[in-house]
């Protein structure tokens, strides 16, 4: 990812990871998610992890538990996104969408 940033056009941030993921890359994205996941787990990283010491920590830290786990980074990523935050129940999704397509069609 360092060398998108400093040789990629267009593809620094996380524009070059998804990217990657989408085409078969095993690889983790730093949503905001992510990042206070790795925070909630002792990862001591700032909100934005860019520098070379913050993303040398998180890759320690998807290094230690692809180890642990066996799950590839994409996996493990999405995990850790699920993890945190405000996490809702099925019936609430289907009745939240089921109000939105009646208001969209009336």
């Amino acid at each position: 990812m360092a060398y998108f940033k400093s040789n990629g056009s267009r593809l620094g941030g996380q524009s070059g990871a998804w990217v990657l993921r989408m085409i078969g890359w095993d690889g983790f994205v730093l949503t905001p998610d992510v990042v206070k996941a790795l925070q909630t787990a002792g990862c001591d990283i700032t909100d934005q992890p860019n520098s070379k010491r913050d993303l040398g920590r998180v890759q320690a830290a998807f290094n230690l538990w692809k180890e642990e786990s066996g799950l590839s980074y994409a996996h493990i990523s999405r995990i850790a996104s699920y993890s945190v935050g405000k996490n809702l129940d099925t019936d609430y999704i289907l009745d939240q969408a089921q109000r939105y397509f009646e208001q969209t069609l009336n």
